[in-house]
């Protein structure tokens, strides 16, 4: 089977600064295909000195429905990140107020974490 032509599409939400002495946490998603068609979604969380922390176990998918469904997981897992942050920042949010714009998560039109982190600083 020939490598499919879709490429891996990525996102890193990054959290605000708890010192300013250090980097910000970091998250990355990717769902990604392989030669043989099997789709990977996947989160990696990276610390403050931009460390590889302990992440998810990546999501497989396989068969004909396996972009579809790797898709689906890969916005799951970032609409989930969104909402855990916009909590830590004291915001209540809805997964519906999650919108995706070309694999990229927005909120109120603008780039997710550009959202987050405006509130974050104001």
């Amino acid at each position: 089977m020939p490598a499919p032509a879709t490429p891996a599409t990525h996102y890193t939400l990054t959290y605000p600064q708890a010192r300013p002495d250090q980097p910000p946490m970091a998250v990355r998603f990717t769902v990604s295909p392989d030669p043989k068609g099997t789709w990977t979604a996947e989160r990696q969380p990276y610390g403050a000195g931009g460390r590889m922390l302990t992440g998810d176990q990546p999501r497989q998918y396989f068969g004909c429905e396996a972009q579809t469904r790797a898709e689906a997981a890969y916005r799951g897992l970032l609409v989930r990140e969104c909402l855990h942050l916009a909590q830590l920042l004291g915001i209540e949010l809805e997964p519906r107020d999650v919108r995706f714009r070309d694999g990229h998560p927005t909120l109120d039109g603008m780039d997710a974490g550009q959202w987050l982190e405006a509130l974050a600083a104001g």
